[in-house]
């Protein structure tokens, strides 16, 4: 499927989220699923998901060293909403990967990415290419900054010859945790003990007042004055190869 991006990018910027979804569910029918993170934006997206009566597959990647919280939100997720959540694994087990690799690969610059890549962007691609899904809903924000400052609702991923759709593009934090409030959405308990961007446990710790929102991620490749990774390498709109 080739689609017209100027155009629907124009007809996607007037939606609102929940109109967004629709959007792209009439134009990908089930070729399109929801890569969830169990963070705010994903806890908002899985619930419009469920309000919508969608049976779109959610797609969750155990890396095998997330948080204990991370797996008990996803759980509760599909007890409270019976949400069609796949659950997606790497090819290796955390010990077979540093067994073969001699060390453990998110502890060094040069390894962070190979990590990221086994763990988490060859199960998701593994899976797009194999069910020929052809476009992903993911919880980008223009607020956040950095590369996606400027990201559009639909851009093109050529990993999977497919899109990326960004519901949440034009949302504040005030209105993620509005939406949350009102909606009485379960969110990663994480979250108030000072974690606002959560991935990995071995590669994730709080945040301190006045630090940026992703600073807790990788913190231990950004001492002193060097320069650490920002993104996983999940989303190609990230500047990502993966």
């Amino acid at each position: 499927m080739t689609l017209n991006l100027k155009q629907m990018n124009t007809s996607m910027e007037e939606r609102d989220a929940a109109g967004r979804i629709s959007f792209a569910v009439e134009q990908f029918g089930d070729g399109l699923v929801l890569l969830s993170s169990m963070q705010k934006t994903a806890s908002v997206l899985m619930h419009m998901f469920h309000t919508l009566g969608l049976k779109n597959k959610i797609l969750f990647v155990d890396t095998g060293y997330h948080f204990h919280e991370t797996l008990l939100l996803r759980d509760q997720f599909i007890e409270s909403y019976a949400l069609p959540i796949v659950t997606l694994y790497p090819t290796l087990t955390p010990e077979q990967q540093e067994e073969q690799y001699r060390c453990k690969l998110f502890k060094t610059s040069e390894g962070q990415p190979v990590c990221c890549d086994l763990r988490k962007g060859k199960p998701f691609l593994r899976y797009m290419k194999q069910q020929k899904k052809t476009a992903v809903v993911g919880g980008l924000r223009r607020a956040e900054g950095q590369a996606r400052g400027s990201i559009e609702v639909v851009a093109e991923d050529p990993r999977f010859s497919g899109y990326s759709v960004y519901p949440l593009v034009d949302w504040s934090q005030e209105d993620i945790d509005a939406y949350l409030l009102k909606h009485h959405v379960p969110v990663h308990s994480l979250h108030a003990l000072g974690y606002p961007s959560i991935g990995c446990g071995c590669c994730t710790t709080p945040v301190l007042p006045g630090e940026d929102a992703r600073a807790g991620r990788w913190r231990h490749l950004r001492e002193g004055e060097r320069t650490g990774p920002a993104y996983c390498g999940m989303n190609f709109t990230d500047g990502s190869g993966i």
